[in-house]
């Protein structure tokens, strides 16, 4: 049987190109909400292969992601304890067999979110502990930084509104052939200053990105996998928060692997990462390392769904939890 799909899944691929790889094999599409983090233009992971020349990717992302965390280290102190829920719509068009343009513009929702419930719940049901959850009432915002008693800033009130638009593009590099089955990209991208600062939906200035993105659908083929992996390096703008803590450059990367279950289903576990950000003691916002797992189901039309959810590793720089909805038509 896994012979039978892995055969079918080539014949697709010799067949209608790099169209196809583009359907599959694809990363998670979801990086750090960290609130003090999203403001930036940190990239998400993306593949190697490019959208065919004359198509339209056009992709909506929801992710919410849940954090209760205090901490002190010297003189600073920090309060996270709220949700993001973010709104993205992704557009990605096919200029030509080596170039693809896109766009992201996101909608970014702070609240105190409706998740607490559900996570008290789930610890309490496997005898975890809910210690840090207990220290803040349920379903509130309130966002804190602190440093030698100081606030430097506060947030308890709801804010929502539109990000900061990003646009992008690919330039294939290598597998621009219906033969090959390994792809390299070049991925630059540059973030524009459309949200409020004030209120987290955008960092205040502008950002440049430049990555290498790669796919490989032959060393793990007969595995039925694909693996995939990006890095690159971002410039960040002068921000409207923490300026005199804010690092201009930063470093992150990551990597994904996917299962090809059966023609219709694929199960992925991605490991992403960047360098910190600020200039700070708190390991909040420090570097980060997240673990994210789900899976993509390819529906009639050339339409995907992903659903999966995300895990904080090692430090407190990404939320407790996340999870993440993706729909996807290719035009």
């Amino acid at each position: 049987m896994i012979r039978l799909l892995k055969i079918s899944f080539y014949m697709m691929a010799l067949g209608l190109g790099c169209s196809v790889y583009a359907e599959r094999g694809a990363p998670i599409y979801v990086a750090n909400p960290n609130p003090f983090v999203q403001i930036f233009g940190l990239p998400k992971a993306e593949p190697g292969t490019i959208t065919a020349k004359g198509k339209l990717d056009v992709g909506f992302l929801y992710f919410v992601s849940n954090s209760s965390i205090s901490a002190n280290e010297g003189n600073e102190s920090i309060i996270w304890d709220g949700e993001t829920a973010q709104y993205n719509l992704r557009l990605r068009y096919g200029v030509s067999d080596r170039l693809e343009l896109g766009m992201d513009i996101p909608y970014i929702d702070h609240s105190g979110g409706y998740l607490d419930s559900l996570i008290r719940n789930f610890h309490d049901l496997f005898g975890m502990p809910n210690d840090r959850q207990n220290e803040f009432d349920k379903n509130k915002i309130h966002y804190q930084l602190e440093e030698k008693g100081t606030t430097t800033f506060e947030m308890k009130d709801r804010a929502s509104g539109f990000g900061d638009i990003r646009f992008s593009a690919a330039i294939s590099l290598i597998g621009r052939s219906q033969q090959q089955q390994r792809f390299l990209a070049l991925r630059p991208q540059i973030k524009l200053p459309t949200g409020d600062a004030d209120g987290l939906l955008g960092s205040g200035g502008t950002d440049v990105a430049v990555g290498l993105a790669y796919s490989d659908f032959e060393t793990l083929s007969r595995l039925n996998m694909v693996l995939t992996s990006h890095a690159g390096v971002l410039y960040m703008g002068n921000t409207k928060i923490l300026r005199d803590k804010q690092k201009h450059f930063a470093g992150y990367g990551g990597i994904s692997l996917g299962w090809l279950a059966m023609k219709s289903l694929e199960f992925k576990i991605q490991m992403d990462l960047h360098s910190a950000l600020y200039n700070s003691e708190l390991k909040q916002l420090g570097s980060s390392l997240q673990l994210l797992g789900g899976g993509t189901a390819h529906l009639p039309g050339h339409v995907l769904l992903d659903l999966g959810i995300s895990q904080q590793l090692i430090t407190d720089a990404t939320p407790d939890v996340g999870f993440y909805l993706m729909l996807r038509r290719l035009f």
